[in-house]
């Protein structure tokens, strides 16, 4: 019997100890997220230690442990938080694109997939590089199965949408090539070159090679 594959992204991180019930212990959890938070955001992850954390959230060692079994469980809630925020903040920018031409549609699409990366990124390089595939911000809240139920659920009807501008015999493959292969490489660009991925020519190419997918030569 093959085992049964996760539900959801975040269920591929390393997960608490136990999950809080009561105000008390939600309340507790969240001030040592959000130490985690600040510690990562300021000092890096060289100075996220235990003693640190207690000392910056008021909670002691012993409660800490009694929620979080080890560093990277620590470091995954303040992902999870992360990913919950930037996930509202994308429901919010997908009305705007309406009305917007494909290629400024996905120039918008495209600079926010680099801003969530780069974000993820500079808290926890290795951390964002172990857990590539469940730090994937548009499969965060999604009831896709797949890769490819998400693409066909999101890249799909985008190119749809704008079907005079896509001038290829297969949408659903240019579907994919987005949502997969431009994924791929902005994870990898931001993993390996970060400064040249902040560079406005990176962008540019991105969109230049989206557009060469629906409108080949």
């Amino acid at each position: 019997m093959k085992p049964t594959s996760p539900s959801r992204p975040k269920d591929l991180l390393p997960q608490p100890r136990k999950l809080p019930v009561q105000s008390r212990s939600r309340a507790l959890v969240d001030a040592i997220a959000e130490a985690c938070l600040r510690i990562l955001d300021r000092e890096g992850e060289e100075a996220l230690t235990v003693s640190r954390i207690a000392e910056v959230s008021g909670a002691t060692v012993g409660s800490i442990y009694q929620y979080f079994p080890s560093k990277e469980s620590m470091i995954a809630a303040v992902y999870e938080r992360i990913l919950d925020q930037e996930s509202e903040q994308l429901h919010l920018m997908r009305e705007p694109l309406r009305g917007l031409t494909l290629e400024a549609s996905l120039r918008q699409i495209f600079a926010n997939m680099l801003r969530v990366e780069q974000r993820l990124h500079r808290l926890s390089p290795g951390f964002h590089a172990r857990y590539r595939t469940a730090l994937h911000l548009g499969q965060w809240h999604a009831p896709h199965t797949s890769t490819q139920d998400f693409i066909d659920a999101t890249w799909l009807p985008l190119l749809q949408m704008h079907g005079a501008d896509v001038q290829i015999s297969n949408p659903q493959l240019a579907a994919y090539l987005l949502g997969k292969g431009l994924r791929e490489i902005i994870h990898s660009a931001v993993q390996d070159m970060p400064a040249q991925a902040q560079a406005p020519a990176f962008l540019d190419a991105l969109v230049a090679m989206a557009m060469s997918c629906v409108r080949p030569r």
